[in-house]
């Protein structure tokens, strides 16, 4: 059987993802909640598309649906990447999902033996980041003979877009401790903290970038434990954080039950999400991702710089975040299919995916990829 099955199939990123494979030939189930944004979907893709309506938490109906394929990408928040697993494991079928926020990925991970028993596997955040940075943190630490430091940064020209992804996701970027690894040690740091002056390509110049919470620092420390430093920044519209910052003065992104029962944050967050579906429309401009691994190369300081640019995709009318998040687990999803991933248990993709494979798919989608090594010798 070599359908995938998506689910949050009609979410901003979801979508995309949905009308990648089936634009590369593969057979698609797409599930979400809502037959009637299904049906949106599936006009949109433009071919014959299989629609389940299903709600992840009702394990039985989970299976039923996901039985029905070989692979899972699971793009639904990330508060429901457990359910995804355990649905998963329960018909052996392997799945992928977007990205845990860090703490979920690390009960992700506890699930490994689960996962194994299952003969499955389990990939944690296959998207632009985590996912593709991951990727392009192995390609570079296979290039060093050792390496010392890595650096991931995310950078947008797109203006206009609030909210370019969850929003649930991006509050919780905005308002957690962020992680780094500094001097070797796992360390928290503030929110939107450490911020510099970045130089992505000229196609988005010098921005500025901060450290926000990510997926990343859940496993490169443990995947890669000789690296000393590993810092993880994401430029922000300076706007975009006063709102969050207004928001949670206001204890609307509380997560704590009032007295009625409401939660604060998944009201507001379904409020954003209907409101900002009519108001906001994919935006011109481009995304940067740009992974920096530094360490040494017989003997001398070496670097290795990959930078991903993602455009606005004029065709499909998807921004650079949407198409750059989707891509990836597309392309790891008809890897899973071909058998060119044969792990099993739960693993980063640091550790499953093969970077001269993935690159190669990467290639031949609408992005450009740019590999720069400098090796600093002394005369």
């Amino acid at each position: 059987m070599s359908k995938v099955v998506v689910l949050g199939a009609t979410g901003t990123i979801g979508k995309v993802i949905v009308k990648d494979l089936v634009a590369t030939g593969v057979d698609v189930i797409a599930c979400d909640l809502d037959q009637a944004r299904l049906d949106e979907l599936a006009a949109w893709v433009g071919k014959e598309i299989t629609t389940a309506t299903l709600n992840i938490r009702d394990l039985e109906a989970a299976k039923d649906v996901l039985r029905q394929g070989k692979v899972c990408v699971n793009a639904t928040n990330y508060v429901f990447n457990l359910d995804a697993m355990k649905a998963a494991s329960s018909v052996g079928v392997s799945v992928l999902d977007l990205g845990g926020l860090f703490k979920y990925t690390n009960e992700q991970l506890k699930l490994d033996a689960q996962m194994k028993e299952a003969n499955i596997l389990s990939i944690t955040g296959m998207g632009s980041d985590p996912g593709t940075s991951n990727v392009f943190c192995r390609y570079g630490v296979n290039l060093l003979d050792t390496a010392e430091e890595i650096h991931i940064r995310y950078g947008s020209s797109s203006s206009g877009t609030t909210f370019a992804f969850a929003a649930d996701t991006i509050i919780d970027e905005a308002v957690k401790n962020a992680m780094a690894v500094k001097d070797g040690v796992l360390v928290e740091i503030p929110p939107l903290a450490d911020e510099e002056f970045t130089h992505f390509h000229d196609a988005l110049g010098i921005q500025k970038t901060y450290s926000i919470i990510h997926s990343e620092l859940a496993t490169l420390p443990t995947s890669f434990p000789e690296v000393r430093e590993i810092t993880y920044k994401d430029t922000w519209d300076p706007a975009t954080i006063e709102k969050i910052k207004m928001l949670e003065e206001l204890g609307l992104v509380d997560t704590n039950e009032l007295e009625d029962g409401t939660v604060p944050r998944r009201q507001i967050v379904a409020l954003l999400t209907k409101v900002l579906a009519r108001k906001e429309k994919p935006v011109w401009g481009t995304d940067s991702l740009l992974v920096e691994i530094k360490g040494k190369k017989n003997g001398n300081q070496t670097t290795v710089r990959l930078e991903l640019l993602t455009r606005y995709q004029e065709e499909w009318g998807v921004s650079p975040t949407q198409y750059a998040t989707a891509i990836p687990a597309s392309i790891v999803a008809q890897m899973l299919l071909k058998g060119e991933i044969t792990e099993k248990g739960v693993k980063p993709p640091e550790l499953c995916v093969d970077p001269e494979t993935y690159i190669s798919y990467l290639k031949n989608k609408n992005v450009e990829l740019y590999i720069t090594i400098s090796e600093t010798k002394k005369q």
